[in-house]
């Protein structure tokens, strides 16, 4: 068969519709993302896997504002759908404490669970309230951590859950939630409990120390706490070693001859938050690791103090 000319016009002009084709539809899939991106902040977040759990509940919670407790029969008979890999099931709870449905552990379902505490003391429950209530500003996701068994599982994991309030077509106020087991740790968990505890501070002062202290409290992530130290540079809250007398961070210097507690005081001098990265090591004889220090300018009894804390940087996908 002889190709002629014509043949080869027209099988370019396939080539060419069939590239517009997939070239509009890509664009409304990207727009579609980028929708979806900007109303759920989740440029907010390094990983891939935070995003999905956000996404993840945020569905949920459109789905029962839309259905209210018909939703859960949805979310029980289609668990590919409403998990992630199976360990980022949904919870339901009432603002009361009441448990409405859960997907890990349909036991506890009826239960009333607002002092239900973790392996560390944690009450989650009355704390995914504290923050859906007080603090929708500075974590619109409801991010809460806790040390938590996994079903199946025998020894305790650090989980990381994000929250939505949402209300019921029937009036009631309620919240759904879902986790991940040994996550990730992001940047945005580390500047959300910084600017709570700058708040703390402000409003209680030095009062708030016990809080930020707390291993039972929100402010401990993965063993991390808050430090707080005065704009010369003497811990107020040490980031590890309590001292007596307090020492200078200022003094701090990381494995390149850094000081990174100074850059950050000299950064704040000139904006109410900054960053800085620090190369330090995880344990001795381990190989240096980027860092991250997130800090905020607080007002503690008239004074000026930074309150900060020290977060892992984000991982490359081939290090994950």
């Amino acid at each position: 068969m002889t190709i002629t000319p014509k043949m080869k016009s027209g099988a370019k002009l396939i080539w060419l519709a069939a590239i517009l084709i997939i070239a509009f539809f890509g664009g409304v899939w990207l727009s579609g993302l980028r929708k979806e991106t900007r109303s759920l902040q989740l440029n907010r977040y390094d990983y891939r896997d935070t995003r999905q759990l956000v996404t993840l509940t945020a569905r949920a919670a459109e789905l029962i504002g839309t259905e209210g407790e018909k939703a859960f029969a949805r979310f029980r008979d289609n668990p590919d759908k409403w998990t992630l890999g199976g360990d980022s099931y949904l919870y339901v709870y009432d603002l009361g404490g009441i448990n409405l449905f859960h997907g890990g552990y349909p036991e506890l379902e009826g239960k009333n669970l607002i002092d239900f505490t973790d392996l560390l003391g944690k009450k989650t429950v009355r704390m995914i309230i504290d923050q859906l209530e007080k603090y929708p500003r500075l974590n619109p996701h409801g991010w809460i951590h806790y040390l938590w068994v996994p079903p199946g599982s025998l020894d305790g994991v650090w989980k990381s859950s994000c929250n939505f309030k949402v209300r019921m077509p029937g009036g009631q106020w309620v919240f759904v939630g879902s986790g991940i087991d040994s996550p990730m740790q992001e940047r945005e968990f580390y500047r959300i409990n910084v600017d709570e505890a700058g708040e703390l501070i402000e409003e209680k002062g030095s009062s708030a120390f016990q809080s930020l202290k707390d291993p039972r409290g929100r402010f401990t992530i993965h063993d991390r706490g808050i430090f707080v130290i005065d704009r010369g540079g003497k811990a107020i809250i040490d980031p590890g070693l309590p001292l007596d007398p307090p020492r200078n961070l200022f003094e701090y210097r990381d494995l390149t001859g850094r000081r990174p507690i100074f850059e950050l005081n000299e950064k704040l001098n000139s904006r109410q938050c900054a960053w800085v990265v620090t190369l330090d090591r995880e344990k001795a004889g381990s190989k240096p690791v980027k860092k991250g220090i997130y800090g905020r300018r607080a007002h503690l009894d008239g004074e000026d103090v930074i309150v900060g804390a020290i977060s892992p940087r984000p991982r490359p996908a081939w290090m994950r």
